[in-house]
């Protein structure tokens, strides 16, 4: 078998007839035109096998692949146009081993194969092995040193997990879903990047991931998890590739390999089971909620692009179970399962304005990793796990608002009293200020009176002076 990939030839489309006619001509010797060579070229090239300006030529032997070549060296070069070898690569199977016995030439230029020279086709590296072992190495190491560049970056941890969401996240997603990996090595992965976020955001490494990724607990961070987003393109791609309107490809039977610990194609199915099983059960009401309320989309009413969106919605929601399940068996860093309080979902622009010492301590508490008694004596720093000032056990909550001691001295307010004692302060000059206005306002008042007064008595001995010598 034989295999030519070429690329940047321009025209394509408009010299498929051409071709075909001249590998009709070349292959059975005879001159004569074939009404029906359309129709054969189409079963002859899928729809796969040329796309825009790239061309894969696949034939039987060797031979074949050479007369097919001395057509598209013939048409190309009356229409004034020429191929580009060094971006074309050649593949020669023989009895299942790649062979470099044969050589293909294209315009007197000779075609590099690809067992000396891999190619990059859309982000993805094909070379003579023609699996992807090498290349997922590859990647591992590529997020290695992505994660370095972003933390010697010298910015703030919050911006590079900002970076780490919007640029490397987005960067690692399409590398997941184009070569065949295994859900353990991507777990392998997000270990690697949760321990970066940790140091960036301020918390122990023995914060857990629920922490960083869930979007059902107390404090939900904008931040996703990388096997969330592999499992959610891998199960677009299955379903890509068997919803296809093209039957060659919907029929051609691909494989999505993800290894034994997970299966695409099976949480496929379960996915749309749910939602089949979603549109027999119909509108349920939540809480008091009345009919209406809400939407809900159907099953068997959605458009392809609808069930896609609601398949990878369903695995989502799996995945958040799945974290929900593991957050239960923690007896410390789980606690808040038990809070009856509403969730805060903390924005980026939340995080901008917040200092890093502030994220930290809030991720702390909320997992009940803050350096407490209680902790410290756990983790073998201290001996004794009690409180300093009342003598009982020093958890997380006895610290925060429970010690009765602290509650007598006014600890827990000295915050809360200093706001209140500047607040005070501060009513206390503007109220001196008013009084004082307020006096002399009074006393500018009297003085007037008085001299208002004075006029008057002034005015009123003077006309009785003049009547009473008028008289």
């Amino acid at each position: 078998m034989a295999e030519v990939r070429e690329r940047n030839s321009y025209g394509l489309y408009h010299l498929t007839d051409t071709i075909h006619y001249e590998y009709e001509y070349h292959h059975e010797g005879s001159r004569k035109r074939n009404k029906r060579s359309k129709d054969r070229f189409r079963d002859f090239l899928p729809a796969t096998r040329g796309f825009m300006d790239d061309l894969t030529v696949t034939t039987s032997s060797h031979i074949q692949a050479r007369w097919i070549l001395s057509a598209l060296e013939e048409v190309v070069t009356w229409a004034r146009m020429k191929f580009k070898p060094r971006k074309s690569r050649s593949m020669i199977l023989r009895k299942g081993q790649i062979t470099t016995k044969f050589q293909l030439k294209i315009q007197g230029d000779e075609i590099p194969t690809i067992v000396d020279n891999p190619i990059k086709c859309l982000g993805k590296w094909f070379d003579d092995t023609l699996k992807d072992n090498a290349s997922v190495k590859t990647v591992q190491t590529q997020v290695v040193e992505w994660l370095k560049k972003v933390d010697k970056s010298g910015l703030p941890g919050k911006f590079k997990a900002w970076i780490y969401q919007h640029g490397l996240l987005s960067r690692l997603t399409w590398l997941l879903m184009i070569y065949e990996m295994t859900a353990t090595t991507v777990e392998a992965i997000e270990r690697t990047i949760n321990s970066h976020l940790r140091r960036w955001l301020g918390v122990p490494l023995s914060f857990t991931a629920i922490g960083l990724y869930s979007r059902s607990s107390q404090l939900q961070l904008p931040l996703t998890s990388t096997l969330e987003e592999y499992k959610v393109s891998k199960s677009k791609l299955v379903m890509t590739l068997r919803d296809s309107k093209d039957s060659k490809i919907s029929k051609a039977g691909i494989q999505t390999r993800t290894g034994r610990k997970w299966s695409a194609r099976t949480a496929v199915n379960q996915a749309e089971s749910i939602l089949h099983h979603k549109d027999i059960v119909g509108i349920t009401c939540t809480g008091r909620q009345g009919l209406g309320m809400t939407h809900f989309q159907q099953w068997s009413k959605a458009t392809p692009k609808e069930k896609s969106s609601m398949v990878q919605s369903e695995i989502r929601t799996v995945e958040e179970e799945q974290r929900r399940a593991k957050a239960v068996e923690l007896s410390r860093q789980g606690a808040w399962m038990k809070w009856n309080l509403p969730e805060r979902k903390i924005t980026w622009a939340e995080l901008w304005r917040m200092e890093p010492f502030r994220i930290s301590f809030m991720l702390k508490s909320v997992y009940d990793t803050l350096p407490s008694p209680s902790n410290l004596h756990q983790w073998g720093l201290i001996e004794e796990p009690s409180c300093k000032l009342c003598g009982e056990r020093g958890t997380m909550a006895h610290i925060l608002s429970g010690c009765k001691v602290a509650l007598t001295q006014g600890r827990y307010r000295w915050r809360h009293d200093k706001v209140l004692k500047h607040l005070a302060e501060i009513l206390d000059i503007e109220r001196r200020k008013k009084s004082h206005q307020k006096q002399r306002q009074s006393r500018s008042d009297s003085s007037e009176r008085e001299i208002r007064d004075m006029q008057q008595s002034h005015n009123s001995t003077s006309s009785w002076t003049r009547a009473v010598n008028g008289t």
